[in-house]
């Protein structure tokens, strides 16, 4: 949330805009109890003793301040320590009607139907021309709050006209139905435990208010005050935790009612009228305020949103501490009421009207404005209008017509538009995803690129090495080629020199081959004459052995018949 903390930074330098609110600050405000089982407590109890401006305050002793919190408070209760009651006496009618307004808790828990009447004529008559207030309506309301939703229109005329600031902040309760008593028993609860917050609380609180004499005291019981409401929400709403801007909103509260019923108001602001997703971590409460705020200055204002268009200014520059302080950062606390006394009456959407009538007011001046000094103007100077005169603010705001239809409309489109916001987001996440993969896949691809590259050299280097072998070869095989040259030419001479040296000896082979040669075929002619000679021989064999057959054979017949 830096860009609202900026904001809020250069809030610390301009204190004019709260200090005209002491002009206003009338010493007719009341503070009011009416959490009947906290009364009983409280009386026994100074710790829960309520702030007053018409209580005589303790004069200051110039040291130290203790540490915060549980030391300075315990200090300052020390020093107002004396007894006290729920209320301490006020002057003129105030004393009274706070009186009265105790007695109206009597009077609802007694008999509702015949004290009230009574306490309501007595308001009247007490209050009768004391500013241009209907007392009657109001006593009325207040003696009858439990019925408020029966006489709503007439309600709603008389807010915008203004709620008396001696009950505005009985009244906000009441509207809102903010009492519970439970709630501020949890909040007492909560006061004793540590908020992992405590910190940045206490860092921020010389910047809330710097201005306002209840708050500008490090330890007076405004910054108190804010400490407490502030911490005990982050502990009760653990989601969203702490912004500056919560202390924004719980000052207005605090200025017209007790912590413990600030805390209630500002539990029943969040959850019933919608102001928690301003605060949530992904403040989708805030973005969807920012679009239908962008498309109602487009419709009621184009020539605004034009020039801001043109100047490169989204409502996020400026819009957003509207929303997340109820325009309290900046603007006259009077004016702050006024915007809470519509809000609580007729819900968070008119802050849309309250935006809208400040940048028509002033659409002269802001078509006049360039970048720089247009936005300063919307953070600093819009409502200098209204600053003297808070019901022409009111009254124009609610001039407008925003119909409830076209905040569904927008904020169904804003729906259709985060999920369209989504689904891209789901697809750029898979593009992501497969981006990485194609990144893993890409540096993978490059270690193998690397490799090659590393193998590359190598084998260049080899192809290197064994061409300066081939060259080495080369020339062996030149000097090679020239010997087997040299051979050659030994070789084809050798038949003739061979052929010139054994040429006698090979005359006289010749000559010893010829006689050999005459001498195998005189051998061959003997061999022949000898093999016919055999042949005659066997032949004359084979004859003799016929005959010798033939004698044997008549020697055995002729040995048979002498047998």
């Amino acid at each position: 949330m830096s860009f609202i903390e900026q904001d809020l930074e250069s809030f610390t330098d301009s204190n004019s805009s709260l200090s005209d609110f002491e002009d206003h600050h009338r010493p007719d405000v009341v503070r009011y109890s009416s959490t009947p089982n906290l009364i009983e407590e409280k009386e026994n109890n100074p710790r829960f003793s309520f702030w007053s401006p018409f209580r005589p305050q303790p004069i200051k002793q110039h040291s130290l301040p203790p540490s915060r919190p549980s030391a300075a408070f315990a200090a300052r209760q020390q020093k107002l320590a004396r007894p006290m009651s729920i209320i301490t006496p006020l002057p003129g009618f105030q004393e009274a009607l706070l009186a009265q307004m105790e007695q109206l808790n009597m009077a609802n828990t007694n008999d509702p139907r015949s004290k009230r009447q009574s306490i309501r004529y007595s308001l009247v008559a007490q209050n009768k021309g004391k500013e241009d207030y209907d007392w009657d309506f109001w006593a009325g309301t207040m003696c009858d709050y439990n019925n408020l939703n029966k006489i709503n229109k007439d309600l709603v005329q008389h807010v915008r006209s203004g709620i008396p600031p001696s009950i505005r902040g009985l009244a906000w309760q009441m509207i809102s139905r903010a009492k519970d008593g439970a709630l501020a028993l949890n909040y007492l609860h909560l006061l004793k435990l540590q908020s992992p917050y405590d910190k940045m609380i206490q860092r921020d609180l010389a910047r809330t208010f710097p201005g306002h004499t209840y708050f500008k005291d490090s330890d007076g019981q405004g910054q108190e005050g804010l400490y407490n409401v502030v911490r005990a929400f982050s502990l009760y709403d653990k989601e969203v935790g702490y912004c500056q801007g919560l202390a924004f909103i719980v000052g207005p509260m605090l200025l017209n009612m007790p912590e413990e019923e600030a805390f209630c108001l500002l539990v029943k602001l969040m959850n019933t009228y919608g102001l928690r997703g301003h605060f949530t971590p992904e403040m989708e409460g805030l973005q969807l305020r920012l679009h239908q705020f962008d498309a109602l200055v487009e419709e009621y204002l184009p020539r605004i949103s034009r020039h801001l268009k043109q100047q490169g200014i989204n409502s996020t520059m400026y819009a957003s501490q509207w929303f997340m302080t109820l325009f309290a950062y900046k603007f006259p606390l009077h004016l702050v009421f006024r915007i809470y006394d519509v809000m609580f009456t007729e819900g968070i959407s008119t802050l849309f009207k309250f935006a809208i009538a400040l940048l028509k007011r002033n659409e002269g001046q802001l078509l006049g404005f360039e970048f720089e000094h247009l936005l300063d103007f919307l953070k600093n100077g819009l409502f200098e209008q209204y600053k003297d005169d808070d019901r022409r603010f009111v009254s124009d705001a609610c001039e407008l017509e925003i119909p409830l239809k076209r905040l569904m409309f927008l904020e169904k489109e804003h729906k259709q538009k985060l999920q369209r916001e989504a689904a891209e987001a789901s697809q750029i996440e898979e593009l992501q995803q497969t981006k990485s993969t194609l990144e893993r896949e890409r540096r993978a691809a490059q270690d193998r690129r690397d490799t090659l590259r590393q193998e590359h050299q190598d084998i260049r280097q080899q192809l290197k090495e064994t061409l300066e072998q081939l060259q080495s070869l080369k020339d062996e095989t030149l000097s090679l080629t020239g010997l087997v040259t040299s051979l050659e030419q030994s070789v084809s001479a050798l038949p003739k020199n061979i052929e010139i040296k054994s040429q006698p000896e090979l005359e006289k082979l010749c000559k010893e081959n010829a006689l050999l040669t005459e001498k195998n075929s005189s051998l061959e002619d003997e061999l022949q004459s000898a093999e016919v000679t055999l042949i005659d021989m066997k032949m004359r064999y084979a004859q003799s052995e016929n005959e010798r057959e033939s004698l044997h054979k008549r020697l055995f017949e002729l040995k048979k018949l002498i047998s």
